[in-house]
């Protein structure tokens, strides 16, 4: 067997750099390669609150690849910068929120790579958030679905209806604070389905309270589907904008109405709700005046009916009056007739008498036994007759 050889011990290098001189090496040339603050956009993965505000920004690329670092907004600008947000957008900075950021890129060596935020564009957010929302709008239209909803006749009365709405939300009970009195007395029977209206959950939980206010419509009928949640940010509102929930509440069999705490921004659920209101007490109070409505138009409807029976009682009595008269006149007259007929006919067998007879001219021819002969066959020859006139007799024999 051939004898191993003795390995050989590597020795070190005798050039190299300690971590602290890569680090600092790669702090210089992030320094001279991005030189003062530049515009940064990205959408905010994360946010930590610790006085100052610790973002984790990411960026999906076209293939679906994903770049990522950390933001850091110090306390001593993170005030100024979010009343600015806030002013503009009316919401806050959250997760989800695409940015745009004024920022300079810093290398620290123990924290690595961050940018430090000095600054923040909230036009930018809005415009992005139109932009999409404008897309999602055209899709709609093109696909024919924009105003489906809105083309369903208006519910003329309220009894059967979903409400989609978060759970333990204060628009919910503001919206329940006129609701729950008329379903205690039975005269609404609302069904109530929970969602999230907020965060990146928001459009799949929409999409499955919609879904089953779909089965509970092919159960039995619903009168419509409110859509509600309370007061919100620009921001927050965004969440709702959704293609997929746009098109399941325009293709909705029954009209929606929603109520979404807001009266200056459009959601895209609100351009294709057959009816949009601000608030949920707003929406409530939409269904409340449908119901009254719709109560004192039959209260309306029953007076019209007990006048109208009343006064075609009124009429059948009258009626039956005028039609009594006309019998009794109809009796009256067929009585009449027939005593003029037999008076005529009276008159007629008095005028047959044997004494008329005569008198007009005729005679009557007796036999023997002085009974009236009326047939010439009922005579035998050489018989005995008697012939009666108006002035006496003539006695006669037949040949």
């Amino acid at each position: 067997m051939p004898r191993r050889k003795k390995q050989e011990t590597q020795r070190p290098p005798e050039n190299f750099l300690e971590l602290s001189e890569v680090l600092a090496y790669v702090g210089q040339v992030i320094a001279r390669g991005v030189p003062g603050a530049v515009w940064v956009r990205a959408e905010i993965a994360s946010i930590t609150d610790r006085r100052h505000l610790y973002m984790d920004l990411v960026e999906v690329g076209p293939e679906g690849e994903i770049a990522k670092c950390r933001a850091t907004l110090w306390a001593r600008e993170r005030f100024a910068l979010e009343a600015k947000f806030r002013g503009a957008t009316g919401g806050a900075l959250s997760s989800g929120v695409k940015v745009l950021l004024y920022c300079t890129a810093e290398f620290h060596e123990q924290y690595g790579f961050s940018l430090h935020v000095l600054d923040i564009s909230p036009e930018y957010t809005l415009g992005d958030a139109a932009l999409r929302l404008e897309a999602m709008r055209e899709t709609l239209v093109l696909e024919g679905v924009y105003s489906l909803n809105r083309q369903l006749s208006a519910p003329e009365d309220f009894f059967r209806f979903a409400v989609i709405a978060p759970q333990e939300a204060a628009g919910l009970g503001d919206f329940r604070r006129e609701i729950d009195a008329l379903a205690e007395a039975g005269v609404l029977a609302p069904v109530y389905l929970e969602a999230t209206f907020q965060g990146r959950e928001a459009a799949g939980s929409l999409l499955r309270a919609i879904e089953a206010a779909r089965e509970l419509h092919a159960q039995k009928p619903l009168d419509a589907l409110v859509v509600i949640r309370g007061g919100g940010a620009s921001t927050d509102l965004a969440w709702l904008n959704d293609l997929q929930v746009a098109r399941a509440l325009a293709t909705f069999p029954v009209p929606v109405m929603t109520g979404l705490g807001h009266a200056r921004d459009d959601t895209l659920p609100d351009e294709v709700a057959h009816t949009r209101t601000d608030t949920p007490s707003k929406a409530a109070a939409l269904i409340v005046r449908t119901v009254a409505a719709a109560a004192a138009q039959a209260q309306e409807h029953t007076r019209d009916i007990r006048q109208y029976a009343a006064q075609t009682l009124v009429e059948a009595e009258a009626g039956a009056a005028w039609r009594l008269d006309q019998i009794r006149a109809a009796a009256q007259r067929r009585v009449e007739a027939a005593q003029n007929s037999t008076d005529a006919l009276m008159r007629q067998a008095l005028g047959l008498t044997p004494q008329r007879t005569l008198q007009r001219g005729y005679a009557l021819v007796r036999d023997v036994k002085g009974q009236p002969v009326t047939h010439a066959r009922a005579v035998a020859a050489g018989e005995k007759l008697t012939l009666e006139f108006q002035d006496g007799e003539v006695a006669v024999r037949a040949d």
